[in-house]
């Protein structure tokens, strides 16, 4: 996020795609452009991490991580689930989100 609250632009993963971090209400929400139902809201966890709250109630929360360049915005961010008792499909780990470069 950028200082004056504006989405700090889309991040990319090679396997999930495209990813947006906005202000919704007064809180951030995590979207995924090409998988609809990873929709959540982000809660803040410890430092640089918070907690993805998803909106379908069957996909299994995550800690999203973020990695900041000097200037407070976003370099890149990753992803793992919070329960260690989440079905390995969820595979969050695997995933590194970049900035979009076209």
């Amino acid at each position: 996020m950028q200082a004056d609250g504006q989405a700090d632009g889309e991040r990319d993963d090679e396997l999930y795609g495209d990813a947006a971090i906005t202000l919704e209400n007064n809180h951030l929400v995590l979207r995924f452009s090409h998988s609809p139902a990873f929709v959540g809201d982000l809660e803040h966890w410890q430092h640089d991490s918070f907690i993805a709250r998803w909106r379908t109630a069957h996909i299994e929360d995550a800690y999203v991580t973020f990695a900041l360049e000097p200037d407070g915005s976003i370099e890149q961010f990753k992803m793992e689930a919070v329960s260690p008792l989440a079905d390995f499909s969820f595979d969050y780990q695997d995933l590194l989100f970049r900035p979009v470069t076209r």
